[in-house]
Order: C-alpha cells, then structure tokens, then sequence
C-alpha cells in the first residue's frame, strides 16, 4: 500500500474511533485514488439532509454523513450579476439580477433570474457583505429542495468560516425539527471573486422549511386560526429599542419604525418581543382575527409559564409549549453560548392545532467564544438559562431533569463528540478555499464591540474554537450530571 493510502485509511480509523457511524445517515469511505474526486459530490449532499435516520452501509468503513471528507481543492461557484452591474447598497431594495451556479467539474448546475438585496443587522456594516436572494422561479440548488428565497452569509465575524455550519449539525445530530440547509460556495459577483460564503436557505413556511399550515386571510374558523404562525423573537423590535438610539436607521426620532412594519408582541416578563414573519400582514385590518387569536395565544402561553401552576402539566406551559423542542434548542444554543440566542434571530412557530416548538437554529457566528460581551467569551457558567424563559422553566425540578437525561442521551451515543470531529473534518477540508478567501479579506479585522482580540491567523483561530468548545462541553457536564 502507498503511504498515501495507509494515512487515509488510519485518518478513516480514527474518525471512526472518535464516533463516527453512529445516529447519523453513512456514506461509504472510498478508495485514496478516487477520495480527492469524491469531496465535491459527496459534500454535495451533506447539508442537504436535515433527518437523523441511520442506516448500514455494505462498505465496513463509513463515517456520517454529516462529516466532509479530505480536502476541498475547488467550491461551488456562484456567479451573481445585477443588471448593469449596479452595485448592492441597499438591504431593503432589491435589484434585478442573474445568476448560475457551476459546481466543480461540471456545466452550470442552476441558472436563471432574481432580484438581490443586502441583508443583517451588523453584519451588513462590515467589509464583506451577506445578501438575500429571491429567485424568479423556484429552484433546487446543490442538492437542497427547491424554493425561491436564499440566503448568502458572509460569516466575516467568524474568522474560522464554520460556527455556523457546526450549530448546523449539532441542531440535525439532536433532531430539531427542522434546520436550515446549507452549501459553502464560492461568490462572483459581478465578475469579481468575494471570497468563501454560505448559501442557505432563508427561514420560512414551505413544506421543505418550516413545514407548517400557510395562513390565509379567510382562516378564520376555530380550527384554521390556530395556525400556523412563524415568529422571531428580536431585542431590535422592542418599543423602546430606539430610545437614544442614533446609530440604527430604524430609529427616527427615538421611534422604532420597524414595528409599524413588523407586528409584534411584547412580553410581560422581560422577554423581547415575538414579531409575525408568518403572516406577515398581521397590521392589517382583514387580518384582526388572526392578529387577535395569536396575541392572546401569546398572552395565555406567558401567564401559564409564570402561573403559580406552571408546573401542571395539563395547565402549566407544557399545554402551549412541545417541550421536547424547547430542551433540544436550549442545549444546541447553550453548548455553544450562542449570544444571541434568547435575545434575537430566535425562531418559534406555532402548528394548526398544536403547542409553540421553538427553532429552527440560526446566526451563530459570535458563538463558541467568538465575542467578549456578556460573559460569553467564558466557557463556564449558564447563558441562555438566563433568559426570562428559560430561567422560569428551570424552576420546574422535572424540566431539570429532561434536560439532564437529554444531556445524557447526547453524550452516550457520541453526538458531543462530534462537534469537535466535525470542527476538524471541515476547517481541513476548507483549507484551500480559506487561505483563497483571506487573500481577499483580513482575518484580523473584528469591529470593536465584538471585543475579540484578533490572533492573527487561521489556524490559530480555529485552535481557539476548539479548546473553547472542549473546555464547555467539559463545564456543562459537570453541571448536567
């Protein structure tokens, strides 16, 4: 055997060793002759299952399939043009455009036309921009369902390029009910080389989404009304978000415009504000019925939370609330000390005739050590337990304890391992692509209220990530036990 084959076959061995094989669907681990060709097509359709069912594989040697394998020597290449190669200024104005999607090796994958705008909060302040794609036609890209809204995350915060990708995973590895797919992919715009992003799938009702009930205006009766509703909890859309507030445009006059946009309820116990992404036209008048059914939903569901029964479970917040996904998101959040994952980009639905889930899974690239701010730059000690919420259901000594026994169930069958594997598997395998990308951007350049000190280099960046993440996952064990 060459030395080549003999390293992959023991780098195989050892990823199988460290949990690989098991809670996860398999691909089979191929020969060192045809390794290098397979990472492009099988990273292909990595993402691109949100399910946790495992099966056999007839090869002995596999490994899940959420793990890419060797090195990525060329991405995806998405060429975006906007018509007349108008620059991108805005993120509420969309520009017409066109686009083709070239995977490696091959003839264009997926074309046609679209309409593209900025996107973020303080993402879109910063040199390398996210954007928001709307396709003319509904489309199935790299191996994803089909649909028109896409997303294009820069992740220029995270200077490893893969927070986001990793809370992925750890979300499908739990079995959310649903998480955003996703695609490295390399960015032409306009014939110019932007670097390495994320094409993922913009949160929404679909039945490849968040696959719930679209409302209508004209459900109305005791059944329709109940559903579905998808919401986003965001400190930006509380009233008094813009009290002396001069740096964010929706802020004028110490008014927050947003909300005359966006309808949104607010919380009676220190929660921000749940605001409709679905329906989005709940301030309209022909929607009163549905506004003033989810407004009282909203209400009752608080005052069972915080009841002095809260914990009956026929009257208690496990009447409005799937508790199984509320424990499935705090571990995935709070495993990562996602700063912003009580406060903002936190997602809730509600089915037709059914209790509140919380998800899917979204914007963690100040996560895993990545800011300084709010204790979150420790790997020790509580953060999204520290939320209204959550610190009320924490009071309930039985949600205590599905916590810890879900805990448990993770760490047995090997699902808190494979942050650290998976971590591995991919900074390896976006080694080339990353030093293409930093040719391009700085990997030093943090904005300043992030407070992270820049380390100056891509592998020490990821070095951090990884002791932070052990040193947590260590920390909380010692508190879930």
């Amino acid at each position: 055997m060459s030395a080549k084959g003999f390293l992959l076959v023991i780098t195989i061995l050892l990823l199988q060793a460290c949990g690989g094989g098991s809670g996860g669907s398999t691909i089979s681990v191929v020969s060192s002759e045809s390794s290098t060709a397979a990472v492009s097509s099988s990273n292909s359709s990595i993402a691109a299952s949100s399910s946790s069912s495992s099966s056999k594989s007839s090869v002995a040697s596999s490994i899940p399939a959420d793990f890419p394998l060797g090195k990525a020597e060329a991405l995806p290449v998405l060429n975006l043009k906007t018509d007349g190669s108008v620059p991108i200024l805005s993120k509420e104005d969309y520009l017409k455009g066109s686009f083709t999607l070239v995977e490696a090796g091959s003839a264009a994958s997926a074309e046609g036309t679209l309409e593209v705008r900025g996107r973020g909060n303080s993402t879109w302040g910063w040199l390398k921009k996210p954007y928001r794609l709307k396709l003319t036609n509904s489309t199935a890209l790299l191996g994803m369902p089909k649909g028109r809204n896409w997303v294009l995350l820069a992740n220029y915060a995270d200077k490893t390029l893969i927070r986001n990708d990793l809370a992925f995973m750890f979300s499908r590895s739990v079995a959310m009910e649903y998480t955003p797919r996703a695609q490295h992919i390399e960015l032409n715009l306009n014939g110019t080389y932007q670097g390495v992003y994320q094409l993922i799938e913009h949160i929404r009702v679909d039945p490849n989404r968040v696959n719930i009930n679209e409302m209508k205006v004209t459900d109305t009766d005791a059944d329709k009304i109940t559903g579905g509703y998808l919401m986003e909890v965001d400190f930006r859309l509380h009233k008094d978000y813009c009290i002396g507030n001069t740096w964010d445009p929706a802020c004028v006059n110490g008014v927050n415009t947003q909300r005359a946009i966006d309808f949104c309820m607010d919380s009676k116990h220190g929660m921000s504000p749940a605001c409709l992404a679905n329906p989005e036209t709940l301030h309209d008048a022909a929607w009163f019925a549905q506004r003033a059914y989810i407004e009282k939903h909203y209400v009752d569901m608080e005052a069972a939370l915080f009841g002095s029964n809260f914990t009956d479970p026929a009257t208690g917040y496990a009447a409005y609330l799937d508790v199984d996904s509320v424990i499935n998101y705090y571990l995935v959040n709070e495993v990562f000390k996602n700063v912003d994952g009580a406060s903002a980009s936190f997602y809730l639905y509600k089915k037709r005739g059914g209790k509140i889930f919380f998800g899917p899974v979204w914007d963690f690239d100040l996560s895993i050590g990545n800011a300084g701010y709010d204790g979150v730059g420790n790997s020790s000690g509580w953060h999204i337990r520290n939320a209204p919420w959550f610190a009320q259901l924490f009071k309930d000594p039985a949600f205590q304890a599905k916590v810890k026994a879900r805990w448990k169930v993770l760490k047995d069958e090997g699902k808190l391992d494979y942050i650290e594997q998976y971590a591995q598997a991919r900074v390896t395998w976006l080694d080339t692509q990353q030093k293409k990308n930093y040719q391009l951007w700085s990997v030093n350049d943090f904005a300043a209220w992030i407070q992270h000190t820049p380390l100056g280099s891509y592998d020490l960046e990821v070095q951090a990530l990884i002791s932070w993440q052990k040193a947590r996952i260590a920390w909380m064990d010692t508190q879930l036990k």
